[in-house]
């Protein structure tokens, strides 16, 4: 009888509804750039080496201006030893610190797009990066012009040149000397180095980019290290590189000049690393 009791009370009592096995919650979407742009806002390191890189370039400024044969283009070519002197520069991340725009992009959890960046650019309110107003200025005293090289689009010039101006940078009270990445035809920055060649002598070149100096189809992290080795006397005499942690071709070789979304990239980043090095 117990037996039977204890079977029909077990049939009687509702079942335990079943428990839903537990779903992890997915993983936070990496956010690299975090470090990077930490250092380049924070460090007193990244104003240090600007200051240094800015430095530096003013006795290669003299040795240039004394030597009518120098040249830090390669696209220039034949007699330019009697034209003026002029100093090619990239903007972002050159002489223009565009970190805030990157900290929104962290906040908001977005990347890069055109029509935040395009609104940045607009407000006109990027600092300048240590030490380049007053080089470039004094540059601007010894006669020497000054060319702002950028791919930014050529719509943004203007706005372009108000921050460039109320920075205190020379050559900035027309766009004459902005040359900004056209719309159609060739967008490369040696196409624009060309027109400059055709009436100055680009006595020395600064950048954050490997293509701010020598440019390339998508070459590889193989290809870039020796287009780097090919130019070994140039750097730090004719060729001024600026340090950019934050994004450039540098990351676009690593993707494989793809956009990956961000778990992506990170595993990309990740796999590139070799911890075997001696």
């Amino acid at each position: 009888m117990l037996r039977y009791a204890i079977v029909l009370a077990l049939v009687g009592c509702p079942r335990p509804a079943p428990v839903e096995p537990a779903v992890a919650a997915p993983p936070p979407t990496p956010q690299d750039d975090v470090l990077a742009v930490t250092w380049v806002q924070t460090s007193a390191e990244a104003d240090a080496v600007a200051l240094t890189v800015f430095h530096a370039a003013g006795a290669a400024l003299d040795l240039a201006l004394g030597d009518p044969t120098w040249t830090a283009a390669l696209e220039q070519e034949g007699a330019f030893g009697e034209l003026p002197p002029a100093i090619v520069v990239d903007v972002d991340e050159t002489v223009l610190d565009n970190s805030p725009y990157q900290v929104r992009n962290l906040l908001d959890g977005h990347g890069f797009d055109k029509a935040s960046w395009g609104a940045w650019v607009d407000e006109g309110r990027a600092l300048a990066v240590p030490g380049a107003p007053a080089f470039l200025s004094a540059a601007a005293e010894k006669g020497v012009d000054v060319f702002y090289v950028s791919n930014r689009d050529a719509s943004q010039a203007e706005a372009t040149r108000g921050n460039l101006a109320a920075q205190g940078f020379p050559d900035a009270e027309d766009t004459s000397h902005l040359l900004f990445r056209p719309a159609e035809g060739d967008r490369t920055k040696a196409a624009r180095r060309r027109q400059i060649v055709q009436t100055h002598r680009i006595v020395l070149m600064f950048g954050d980019n490997l293509f701010d100096f020598v440019e390339g189809d998508k070459p590889d992290r193989a290809a870039r290290e020796a287009m780097v080795a090919a130019h070994t006397d140039w750097w730090g005499a004719r060729w001024f590189m600026l340090p950019n942690p934050m994004y450039g071709s540098w990351d676009d070789a690593v993707q494989g000049y793809a956009h990956p979304d961000a778990p992506t990239a990170h595993a990309a980043r990740i796999e590139a690393l070799d911890g075997s090095r001696p």
